[in-house]
């Protein structure tokens, strides 16, 4: 090779050396962002649940360090939490409670997509979750009739099974058989409009941070 074709070469290592340095650097920045964003929204979630937000501004395609850090299903349980506590609270609003319905029904149809992982814990936190929305159903006035109680007595022990550290299923579980015990019964809908109220979040790997809602 002549001694121009051997500069040439070196000068195309040197730019493909120093373009993939500028690529790790990007994509290391990238990362910090990413852990950073979803730091600063779990103590926003802490704060006002219903503003909380996990994003990060990165430079290359957001996906790629997303999904190496194992973000997408975190991010996604994080917003369900996140709609959870704007949707248990919905009144029946201006349509005697079909639009209200409508938001809950979307949410438990995301929780459920979401459960069914690896993570014991996650999915313990979502069926409890999935408990007390059942729980809003069995009670909801209107035109539709409410959905049987039975429903959330079996999220409530899903939760429990799943991880029988959960204090808080454990506690809605408790609270809700108390509560079926003098009827004699885990059907039906029932008069209270309290219901169980306790949903435990585990730390930024497995959920959102803080406890209740």
């Amino acid at each position: 090779m002549s001694r121009l074709g051997t500069s040439r070469v070196r000068i195309a290592v040197a730019v493909i050396a120093l373009a993939v340095a500028v690529l790790a650097a990007l994509f290391a920045s990238d990362l910090r962002s990413w852990q950073n964003g979803v730091r600063a929204g779990d103590v926003r979630y802490t704060q006002d649940h219903a503003t909380a937000t996990w994003h990060a501004s990165t430079f290359l395609p957001a996906g790629l360090s997303r999904d190496l850090l194992g973000l997408k299903g975190q991010l996604a349980f994080r917003r369900a939490a996140r709609q959870f506590a704007i949707v248990r609270y919905l009144g029946n609003g201006v349509d005697n409670g079909y639009s209200e319905s409508q938001r809950r029904a979307a949410l438990e149809l995301a929780l459920t997509n979401l459960s069914g992982g690896a993570d014991h814990q996650r999915d313990s936190i979502i069926d409890n979750m999935l408990g007390i929305l059942a729980y809003r159903d069995s009670q909801q006035s209107g035109p539709s009739a409410p959905a049987p109680i039975d429903r959330s007595v079996n999220d409530f022990e899903a939760a429990v099974e799943l991880d029988p550290s959960n204090e808080d299923a454990k506690y809605n579980l408790e609270w809700l058989r108390r509560k079926l015990a003098p009827n004699g019964t885990r059907g039906g809908g029932t008069n209270s409009q309290a219901g169980p109220a306790k949903t435990g979040k585990k730390g930024a790997g497995g959920g959102v941070p803080g406890r209740g809602y």
